[in-house]
């Protein structure tokens, strides 16, 4: 038992030790810029929030820049951390200013704590599906290409996916395990902005009380153990509505603050093709102001409030709209097919697509409307229909709440504002509970500043030190009830942890994909059907990016024969076939595909699971 626990522990901590160094260096950039750019920026509070914000954005453009030149290899990686290393050490040797007292670290430490367990399911190796998809697939490829690489027929690698590229950091250091706590990270990040507001406003009490509210809904608590993107997209949505709260909260806007909220706004940009929601959801905080500046006749200050928001969002989301549109004409391929086009993607594909966006949810009537914040709430299920998520019902009582007891707080108003136009954003398109999740924090931030104020309104002085622990307990024990399967999961796999890291890796790969790698020839390209796993798949290979709008049956369609669905295939260099028949996504494959498999003459089947589900078939050669 010791000496098998030995090598774990070591695992454990050199795991530990990675993650922190990965973060200090994600803030390293950030630690200069702050200094040279903001120094006179109002603040106070928030610096360190400022520091990391302004560090891994500075990241995400300096991945993308190494990527596009082909040059994300060690060395040239290496240099940049060095290098921006160099800048914060020179930074504070000139300007000084280590990040204020107040900066949270008790508070961090306690969140990173909590969510320990999360991150310990990561080095079990296990892949969810959307990371084994897209998610560390992308970084995978490209650092073996040494830069972006040509995926064919995945609409992901053509979206806006800053993310992946600090995966592809993380995945360097160490390996995917890391770049799944990575994202673990990002959530601890997101309570850690909630609790410096609060602290910044005075009220540190509520960043205690945030903290559980936010952790107590379950689609979050998922998040928190897998490689997905939607906590980074949290953590730069919670720190953009922060920023842009501290640059309105006077009778002049502050230049610095609101800037970093367009840094925050063009990251959330860069992460993923929603995010410019989220990015317009902040902008959208700035409108009363600019209205009052455009009645006051003073167009100069309202034209410097959009450029100081609006230039930093261009810098970080253009590069890959431009991207877009030099790899397929289209600047937000596959959408606008009948403006832009493109490849791989069709008129019938976008209606497909469309369809199947608008059919997630409960509806889309004027009634259905109406009903949806009650439905999300409390009718929240794994399926689409039930928007393929579940949220905490304490929102019911805490939104209303909060609105009358807070209302008057200018921080409290604009975290809820925010919250609710992202919230409507989200509901005219796909409505996948989470994509919910950015406004989850900043959500928790206005609850508990409210409950805070109201506290101390209300409630006699003498009493308010045990009302709010009281407050805090309940939150706890409501978190504690929405984790608790998580942390009872992250337990019982500790046996398994004890087990080698490369039993564990090999483990976590269905056994196909050991076999391919032991047995096809490199160069070998698979057509995958009924599957788009291509993580562990160190093959080339075509695959859905979207079964609901499949690409892969879009493309074979009108190839009635075997004859002409093997010269489509050869066309692409397609050599084998992958066949997963263990769920079954509706796909109309042509029936003419099915009859080139079931020939022996055109197609040899080498592998089949025990349970018949997953086969492998060499396809012969065109004559």
């Amino acid at each position: 038992m010791i000496g098998s626990a030995a090598p774990l522990m070591h695992e454990v901590l050199a795991h530990a030790a990675a993650l922190t160094c990965l973060v200090a260096a994600l803030a390293a950039p950030g630690h200069a810029l702050e200094r040279a750019w903001l120094r006179g920026a109002d603040l106070d509070g928030l610096r360190a929030l400022a520091r990391v914000a302004l560090g891994i954005a500075t990241w995400m453009l300096a991945l993308f820049a190494l990527a596009a030149l082909h040059a994300l290899r060690p060395l040239p990686l290496a240099g940049l951390a060095l290098g921006f290393a160099a800048c914060a050490l020179a930074a504070q040797r000139r300007w000084g200013g280590a990040a204020p007292a107040r900066h949270g670290a008790g508070f961090l430490a306690v969140a990173a704590l909590a969510c320990a367990p999360f991150w310990l399911r990561a080095l079990d190796y296990r892949v969810a599906w959307d990371a084994g998809a897209y998610h560390l697939t992308l970084p995978e490829r490209y650092l073996a290409a040494g830069g972006f690489a040509d995926l064919p027929m995945n609409v992901y690698a053509v979206w806006p996916h800053a993310t992946e590229l600090l995966f592809a950091l993380a995945m360097e250091i160490r390996d995917y395990a890391l770049a799944t706590a990575l994202h673990t990270a990002f959530g601890v990040l997101s309570l850690w902005a909630v609790y410096l507001a609060c602290a910044a406003a005075g009220r540190p009490a509520a960043g205690w009380l945030a903290a559980p509210l936010a952790l107590a809904n379950p689609v979050l608590a998922f998040e928190l153990g897998v490689a997905y993107v939607d906590l980074a997209s949290a953590f730069f949505f919670t720190a953009g509505v922060v920023f842009m709260a501290r640059a309105l909260r006077g009778p002049r806007v502050d230049a610095g603050a609101l800037a970093l909220a367009g840094v925050c706004g063009g990251a959330l940009a860069g992460i993923k093709l929603p995010g410019v929601l989220g990015a317009a959801a902040i902008g959208a905080l700035a409108l009363p102001r600019a209205v009052a500046l455009l009645r006051a006749g003073d167009t100069r200050s309202c034209g410097l409030l959009a450029l100081r928001y609006g230039l930093p969002v261009a810098a970080l989301w253009l590069p890959w709209i431009v991207r877009s549109a030099l790899l397929t004409g289209n600047p937000v391929y596959p959408f606008l097919y009948e403006r832009f086009g493109g490849p791989d993607w069709s008129a019938a594909l976008a209606q497909q697509f469309a369809s199947w966006q608008r059919s997630i949810g409960m509806g889309r009537s004027a009634l259905d409307y109406a009903r949806l914040p009650i439905r999300v709430l409390l009718e929240g299920g794994q399926d689409y229909g039930h928007f393929a998520g579940r949220l905490g019902p304490q929102w019911i009582a805490l939104v209303p709440l909060a609105l009358a007891l807070g209302w008057r707080e200018p921080l409290v108003r604009r975290a809820l504002g925010a919250c609710g136009i992202y919230a409507a954003l989200w509901a005219l398109g796909s409505q996948q509970m989470r994509f919910l999740i950015p406004v989850l924090p900043p959500l928790a931030l206005g609850c508990a500043l409210a409950l805070d104020v109201g506290f101390e309104r209300l409630a006699p002085a003498a009493a308010l030190r045990a009302l709010r622990l009281c407050a805090g307990a309940a939150a706890l024990a409501v978190a504690w009830f929405t984790v608790r399967p998580h942390y009872a999961e992250a337990l019982a796999a500790l046996s398994a942890l004890r087990a080698p890291p490369e039993v564990r890796r090999a483990a976590a790969a269905d056994p196909v994909y050991p076999w391919i790698r032991a047995t096809l020839p490199p160069d070998a390209t698979l057509l995958l059907l009924g599957t788009n796993q291509t993580f562990f798949l160190e093959r080339a290979a075509l695959a859905d990016s979207f079964f609901e709008a499949s690409q892969l049956a879009d493309w074979l369609r009108g190839a009635s024969t075997p004859d002409e669905v093997r010269a489509r295939l050869a066309s692409r260099g397609v050599t084998h076939v992958l066949r997963d028949r263990r769920r079954d996504f509706g796909v109309a494959w042509p029936p003419a595909l099915a009859t080139l498999l079931e020939d022996g003459s055109r197609a040899k089947r080498l592998y089949r699971s025990q349970d018949s589900g997953v086969e492998v078939f060499e396809l012969a050669a065109t004559r």
